[in-house]
């Protein structure tokens, strides 16, 4: 039989209920419910504590890395070897040899959609009967679309006329040089208010044509469908522009598209991007070497 002390040391007096403290409805007291100690989780060192509860909120969307911006090394290598086979092999072409905005303004209408060879003697034409906004203006459409001959696409005629006439209304004569302003002009898209701004006012505004796409496609992404990547191009156009040889780099681009980088012959084995081209090589040597044999220099795509 225990003694009464020791049976004494095991007994809880229960002195009423404690305001307060509960665990499951029941009293507790110095961490004692009802007589008992109640078990508490075992936690072991090294143990991986519990994950804390997330709310689903949707998927998160991941910011795109701009991954099309080129290093400053890359872009400064291109404009290097651009500027540089632009100073050894540009051609002569009569609008190169002004800065006056309308006749910069009647080449690119011209160059639509049109060879070089075709627009050069309409050039001169067109610009001998008229020399300037105000005779162009003053002159009727008919008589403008007829002199167009034999260029075709005689929706641009009518619309040089149309920018003709709201520039001498609106502007005393006066092209504006900006390409926001010049892009108001029905008829004047981004390309052609970016070689405006660029070659009538010495701008450093990006342009991009057939050949400039497909130069800066070839060589920076290489991958995916050309018209549908525009945006894309654009701002690689924007990127890679040097604000201080503007009027040579996007006179360079143009003619490497039309001279190098062809739509179907290009001359890759003598191409100087190839160090930096993503799409080298697109063809083989000996099949470059037969095609620039027998190549005629000339705008691709009306370039």
């Amino acid at each position: 039989m225990p003694a009464p002390d020791a049976d004494k040391s095991r007994r809880v007096l229960n002195r009423g209920p404690v305001h307060g403290n509960t665990v499951q409805g029941k009293p507790v007291r110095n961490g004692v419910v009802n007589g008992r100690i109640p078990r508490t989780r075992r936690v072991r060192v090294g143990d991986a504590p519990e994950p804390r509860r997330v709310l689903n909120r949707g998927p998160v969307r991941k910011q795109k890395a701009s991954s099309d911006a080129p290093e400053p090394r890359l872009r400064l290598a291109f404009q290097r070897r651009l500027l540089g086979w632009y100073r050894r092999n540009r051609r002569d072409l009569p609008w190169r040899r002004t800065t006056d905005p309308y006749r910069i303004l009647v080449s690119e209408i011209m160059l639509q959609q049109t060879q070089v060879d075709r627009v050069i003697p309409k050039y001169h034409e067109f610009l001998s009967r008229y020399p300037t906004f105000e005779a162009l203006a003053g002159a009727k459409v008919r008589e403008v679309t007829k002199s167009w001959y034999p260029l075709g696409y005689n929706i641009r005629p009518v619309r040089l006329h149309s920018i003709a006439c709201e520039t001498v209304e609106r502007y005393g004569g006066r092209l504006p040089g900006e390409p926001e302003q010049l892009q108001q002009f029905k008829g004047i898209g981004r390309y052609t208010a970016g070689a405006i701004a660029t070659f009538a006012f010495g701008k450093a505004a990006p342009i991009l044509d057939t050949n400039v796409a497909r130069v800066l496609h070839r060589i920076f992404l290489k991958r995916g469908d050309v018209k549908k990547l525009r945006a894309r191009l654009w701002a690689l156009s924007e990127r890679l522009i040097p604000a201080n040889e503007a009027y040579d780099f996007n006179q360079g681009l143009m003619d490497f598209g039309a001279m190098v980088c062809t739509a179907k012959r290009p001359l890759c084995p003598v191409c100087p991007m190839k160090p930096l081209c993503k799409s080298y090589p697109l063809i083989k040597a000996g099949t470059a070497a037969r095609r620039r044999s027998g190549r005629r220099n000339g705008r691709a795509n009306g370039r």
